[in-house]
């Protein structure tokens, strides 16, 4: 027998345990224990019940009414009012005694790889009930044996009740899988329609907002073509046209992808024009630009020069905006095959957990930011057999690196 032994209800509920082959639902636990406690509620049965519950948000209604029920006397193994040790297990468990029935319901959900799903010990007017009474009230500081002797009928072993009711209870908890299987693939498929419907919305919106911006670019370059007949060729007026290309391009790449347009370009002409275009930006946070040529005569390279120069203007740009009061540092190198271009800044570090994450498609560290930068330049260089990377960023400097491959006999 199990009473008097306090290890003894854990070595019955691990033997039961482990012949469970069945997993059920918590919500058909849930199910199950609202049908035991509602006809006590609904008599004001004079009943003795014993409950280990974690989580009572979804029993919690008929929890309340049984409170409120003069005959009915409940004890939590939770309360620590009346609990003498705590040292049951870690399950959960009803046990309701009763003129009207005996009923005992065990579960745990914590060795379960799925937390929705449970073994389940369920007898209904057993003498194993009793036998999990005796052990479980010799754990509570008031003795129940008085009141529990009073109204507790013998029961038999009632296998063949037990059997039937596992069997009933196996095929509503199917049932029950099937309806939360179908409730999940319901929601997938509302969250794709919905995601569906929000990328065409921004889709819509990137062409219309492409085809304003593309006509105030049209109103600026018809200025800029007014501005160099006035005035004839200015290095400040050739950058705004430059500018405006490669707004023009960033927007047809918005909108789909365009073939590269190719051409062989001495990379060192390519660098000092981008940095041509942020030396008259860069004091505005008391920045300058220091350039350093490491290669000797021409660096030929074969790239779609405006895509290229993009990227140089994004890394350029990202250190002027992750600094003040510093000297930006761009410096060219090259090997037998590639050509490489260093930008520095020694601004502050970009933190561990954010540098696996830079170029990742709509990952940004600004508020208003697209997420688009670096993912971009990280596949504008990709289509031309280029790559960029992050060197390092530590408490004193944060470095990229691009490397772009030379034409054969490149270095001259």
């Amino acid at each position: 027998m199990y009473k008097h032994n306090k290890k003894s209800l854990k070595n019955f509920l691990d033997s039961e345990f482990q012949n469970s082959e069945e997993l059920f639902s918590k919500k058909t636990v849930n199910g199950l224990i609202r049908s035991l406690l509602e006809p006590v509620a609904a008599n004001n049965a004079k009943s003795l019940i014993f409950t280990r519950f974690k989580d009572t948000r979804e029993i919690e209604g008929i929890i309340k009414r049984l409170e409120y029920c003069s005959n009915v006397e409940m004890f939590s193994f939770l309360d620590f009012d009346t609990v003498l040790k705590d040292d049951l297990v870690e399950m959960e468990f009803v046990i309701i005694t009763s003129h009207r029935y005996n009923a005992v319901l065990i579960w745990d959900y914590s060795d379960t790889p799925n937390k929705d799903a449970t073994p389940l010990y369920i007898k209904v007017n057993s003498k194993d009930v009793n036998e999990v009474f005796e052990t479980v009230k010799d754990r509570l500081k008031t003795n129940f044996d008085e009141k529990f002797y009073s109204y507790r009928p013998e029961r038999r072993e009632n296998a063949l009740l037990n059997d039937a009711i596992y069997n009933v209870l196996k095929i509503l908890n199917e049932n029950i899988k099937e309806n939360e299987f179908n409730l999940k693939e319901q929601e997938n498929i509302a969250d794709r329609l919905q995601t569906r419907d929000r990328v065409d919305e921004i889709n819509a919106n990137i062409r219309s907002c492409a085809h304003e911006i593309k006509n105030q670019l049209s109103v600026l370059d018809i200025y800029a073509k007014i501005l160099e007949k006035q005035f004839g060729e200015d290095k400040n007026l050739g950058l705004i046209k430059k500018s405006i290309s490669l707004i023009r391009l960033q927007l047809d790449d918005l909108r789909a992808g365009d073939n590269l347009n190719f051409e062989e370009k001495d990379l060192k002409e390519v660098v000092r024009a981008s940095i041509g275009v942020f030396e008259q930006i860069l004091p505005e946070r008391n920045n300058t630009v220091k350039f350093t040529d490491n290669i000797k005569g021409k660096a030929l390279v074969l790239i779609d020069e405006e895509r290229f120069f993009a990227v140089l203007n994004n890394l350029v740009k990202n250190a002027d905006e992750s600094t003040t009061d510093d000297e930006i540092e761009i410096r060219i190198e090259a090997d037998e095959k590639f050509a490489k271009i260093f930008v520095k800044n020694h601004g502050e570090k970009i933190p561990g957990d954010i540098q696996n994450k830079l170029f990742m498609e709509g990952f940004s560290t600004k508020k208003d930011g697209w997420g688009l930068g670096l993912n971009i330049c990280r596949k504008y260089l990709a289509a031309q057999l280029g790559s960029i990377s992050l060197v390092k960023s530590d408490d004193s400097e944060t470095e990229f690196l691009v490397t772009i491959p030379l034409l054969v006999d490149g270095i001259n």
